[in-house]
């Protein structure tokens, strides 16, 4: 099964294609560089170089979060739109359980992290069966209380990944000590290939998602939003 997959989440843009479980091409930026300027020639550029054309694809993945309020909106809407027009099944994945499944093979404990500044993170705990299993609810909150309750869930080494892990591991580590695993620097942060092949596993056990429904997922507000609702709470004006 051929599949395109999109994750425009965080800074760490990526588009990937795959050909059953072989990764036929992937192209990652970690620049300053916004989604909307670089995703639309990430795409074009991918598809060229695999020669590929919207008939050759026979899925789509795509990241839905949490992490980037933009970032996200911009990523969903260019699957959900690509889905539509070349008639594809699109899927959706968290950013935290690629992350999990990505990383798998480092412990049977994952805690992915997204990084949502001001010492606080997305995040959930997972178990790994063969794909992730998921411990708990998501979070967002602070750093710290998280992994107090990551610590007291999970037994033994816990695998700690995502961008939240690399902005805070100083912090995991005085938290977790030994318990601590760290993987290599190119599993830390999202993969395209990894919501790629996930997304092909739940595709061909005939999941998928309504391309005019799908939506990004927001753990909390935007910042914008909750400006808003604290003024309004004031008495807005």
């Amino acid at each position: 099964m051929r599949i395109l997959a999109i994750d425009t989440a965080t800074t760490t843009g990526s588009v990937a294609l795959i050909d059953g479980e072989k990764v036929a091409g992937e192209y990652l930026l970690n620049i300053r560089a916004t989604h909307s300027e670089r995703l639309l020639p990430a795409l074009i550029r991918i598809l060229e170089d695999g020669g590929w054309s919207g008939s050759d694809i026979e899925g789509i993945a795509v990241a839905t979060g949490p992490g980037s309020f933009t970032g996200l909106r911009i990523g969903v809407a260019t699957a959900k739109a690509l889905a539509y027009a070349w008639e594809k099944p699109l899927i959706g994945i968290t950013v935290l359980e690629g992350l999990a499944f990505q990383v798998g093979f480092a412990a049977e404990w994952v805690c992915s992290m997204v990084d949502a500044r001001h010492r606080e993170v997305y995040g959930r705990l997972y178990r790994i069966n063969d794909l992730p299993e998921a411990v708990g609810d998501y979070w967002a909150g602070p750093v710290d209380e998280f992994l107090q309750q990551v610590l007291d869930a999970a037994s033994g080494p816990i695998c700690f990944c995502g961008d939240g892990a690399i902005a805070y591991w100083d912090t995991i580590l005085e938290a977790a000590g030994e318990r601590a695993v760290r993987p290599a620097s190119n599993s830390m942060e999202l993969r395209a290939s990894s919501i790629a092949l996930l997304g092909r596993q739940r595709l061909l056990a005939g999941e998928s998602d309504d391309p005019l429904t799908l939506a990004p997922m927001y753990l909390r507000l935007s910042e914008a939003e909750r400006k808003l609702r604290a003024r309004c709470s004031a008495g807005c004006r």
